[in-house]
């Protein structure tokens, strides 16, 4: 999707419907979609990303993870200035099923609220990816941490198998069995 595309919102999009005749709250609403419509597509696009990235990570492909959390920090700020632009529409801090309430046409009230659906199973679906990557990532982290405590007690001998002198200390046995080992 190209930022341009998403940013062409109509300069009018900043007035409520208060006050506004009926081909008024009607053009608003026609607004309220295009902007929905652009916020599923940027969420489809959040989506198809962290679902790569799921697969970036089982293949610990850590370059293309990287790719992948600039693109993702990218549709987030569309979202945001989307959701920002909706919010201007309806200033009043409703949620989409108390605007769909107030929409007179119901042809218009049903497009809008099979938007929202799509765009709730949309996040649902998101949701979902997020909560597998970070079990993912929590579970790599596991493996390097136990990978360090490998590393590390391979180069860190043990205090205990030297004397104060830093020689090596003779093993200690429970049961001298034979007295040859003296002698010899």
């Amino acid at each position: 999707m190209d930022n341009k595309a998403i940013f062409e919102l109509r300069s009018g999009s900043e007035k409520s419907e208060e006050g506004l005749c009926r081909s008024g709250r009607l053009e608003l609403v026609h607004e309220l979609e295009r902007i929905l419509n652009q916020e599923i597509e940027a969420y489809s696009k959040l989506e198809e990303y962290i679902s790569g990235k799921k697969e970036h990570l089982i293949n610990n492909d850590m370059e293309k993870v990287r790719v992948v959390d600039v693109e993702l920090e990218k549709y987030n700020y569309i979202v945001e200035k989307l959701e920002e632009k909706r919010k201007q529409i309806y200033p009043d801090n409703s949620t989409l099923k108390e605007i769909i309430e107030r929409i007179e046409n119901k042809e218009q009230a049903n497009k809008i609220s099979n938007l929202r659906d799509k765009m709730k199973t949309i996040l649902s679906n998101i949701q979902k990816q997020n909560t597998i990557n970070m079990e993912l990532l929590k579970h790599s982290l596991k493996i390097i941490e136990n990978s360090i405590v490998v590393i590390a007690n391979a180069l860190v001998p043990e205090g205990s198998a030297y004397n104060k002198k830093g020689a090596v200390k003779a093993e200690k046995r429970l049961f001298d069995l034979s007295s040859v080992e003296h002698e010899a």
